[in-house]
């Protein structure tokens, strides 16, 4: 905490002493923006994303040698080859439906049309026969 005392009272006087107005506010964005630099996105070329691919549907996980070594046969950045694993790995769970507690999508369908088309002996619905028992009662 003594290291920072100096540091903090540096800044609390360089912050009283500049006024709020627009430019200063502006500037102050700039400069701190500037610490914090981003990489410009990568583009990745269809030819590259199809090998890339393959490979995913052989092994979506691949480990650090692996994916040096598809980064130097394919010429990208060893992180942009290592992010594009981690995004294609989320692509996939959101495209995968989830598991309905164990039970199978074709159980969860059946299970769900039947209560939903539920006829009585009338030929109504389970709607209908709601709706009757909440307009008699």
């Amino acid at each position: 905490m003594c290291k920072l005392r100096p540091l903090l009272a540096r800044w609390l006087e360089e912050a009283d002493s500049t006024n709020g107005s627009p430019a200063n506010i502006a500037l102050q964005e700039k400069l701190a923006a500037a610490g914090r630099k981003r990489k410009k996105r990568t583009s990745i070329e269809i030819t590259i994303k199809g090998a890339l691919e393959n490979y995913f549907l052989k092994n979506p996980k691949p480990s650090a040698q692996e994916i040096s070594g598809l980064a130097h046969n394919l010429q990208l950045e060893k992180e942009v080859v290592r992010v594009w694993f981690c995004n294609r790995r989320q692509k996939e769970k959101r495209m995968t439906p989830p598991n309905m507690n164990g039970m199978g999508e074709m159980e969860y369908q059946s299970a769900s049309h039947s209560n939903d088309q539920h006829n009585s002996d009338d030929g109504s619905s389970f709607s209908d026969d709601l709706f009757k028992c909440e307009s008699s009662g």
